[in-house]
């Protein structure tokens, strides 16, 4: 999957949950950042298919693959698959 498809995947997953995002132009990548109660997480795609992920949390940084912020904000957002959403 190129860095385009990847872009609008993750893009579609986060309005399937409803959970807001920002897209933004940085460095030469499509950022999306992702506000969750735990963390501010930048997921950032550029033309080259290279994705860079960094999340905030409480002053420290921490890298992830575009799976794993994926699966993480899902969870925090909407609860694990099998508790489902969060009120």
């Amino acid at each position: 999957m190129n860095a385009m498809q990847q872009l609008l995947t993750f893009i579609a997953r986060l309005q399937e949950a409803k959970i807001q995002f920002m897209l933004d132009c940085q460095r030469e990548a499509i950022m999306v950042t992702v506000v969750t109660p735990l963390a501010y997480r930048e997921i950032e795609f550029f033309a080259d298919g290279e994705i860079a992920v960094q999340t905030f949390k409480a002053g420290d940084v921490v890298g992830m693959t575009l799976e794993e912020i994926t699966k993480v904000v899902m969870d925090e957002m909407t609860g694990p698959a099998d508790e489902g959403p969060k009120n």
